[in-house]
């Protein structure tokens, strides 16, 4: 059984976070929507988390920026010369995910870790806004998951990974537990 407790989870209550800073409300993963939740009240945003090519750490979501900027490209083969001439919604700039962290520095963030290439830029980011009590890793790579826990050079809060999850799911069925899941 699992006794390690995370500054992340300390919490009363229920958790409400606000995804890619509340991406029904506007600009998703931008400046703008992490504001306005922060705004709301939210004390949780999710974001996602990509490096370019020269290693700059993003808060965006898709593999490219195709989607919802008015550029096109892979973002893990483009340098960030590039890259930040993108705009979310054709007005808003792609933020760094280090400005994030350091920002707001008494909310908590849930973050995606979307490609390898972003783990080492991320580790730094953490370190740097000493953020490791106030972040939460998620991906849905078990691998990139390992690797980045080892990267932040401390224990941080992390998601279970795929593995995890068909674990957990595997146990409650054979428990009686499975209908709740």
């Amino acid at each position: 059984m699992l006794s390690r407790r995370f500054a992340f989870l300390d919490h009363p209550g229920p958790l409400a976070f606000a995804h890619r800073g509340g991406a029904l409300e506007g600009a998703e993963n931008s400046l703008a929507a992490f504001e306005r939740a922060v705004a709301l009240g939210y004390d949780y945003l999710e974001t996602d988390a990509h490096a370019t090519a020269d290693g700059v750490l993003l808060a965006f979501h898709d593999h490219t920026l195709d989607r919802v900027t008015d550029r096109r490209g892979r973002i893990s083969e483009l340098p960030y010369r590039e890259v930040r001439q993108a705009r979310i919604a054709g007005v808003h700039e792609i933020p760094l995910l280090e400005d994030l962290l350091g920002t707001w520095p008494q909310v908590r963030f849930n973050i995606d870790v979307k490609e390898a290439a972003a783990i080492a830029p991320l580790a730094e980011a953490v370190r740097r806004t000493d953020a490791y009590d106030r972040v939460c890793l998620t991906s849905f790579s078990d691998e990139r998951l390992v690797m980045a826990r080892a990267a932040m050079g401390r224990e941080v809060c992390s998601a279970l990974g795929p593995r995890g999850v068909a674990a957990l799911r595997a146990a409650a069925a054979t428990s009686g537990y499975g209908r709740l899941l």
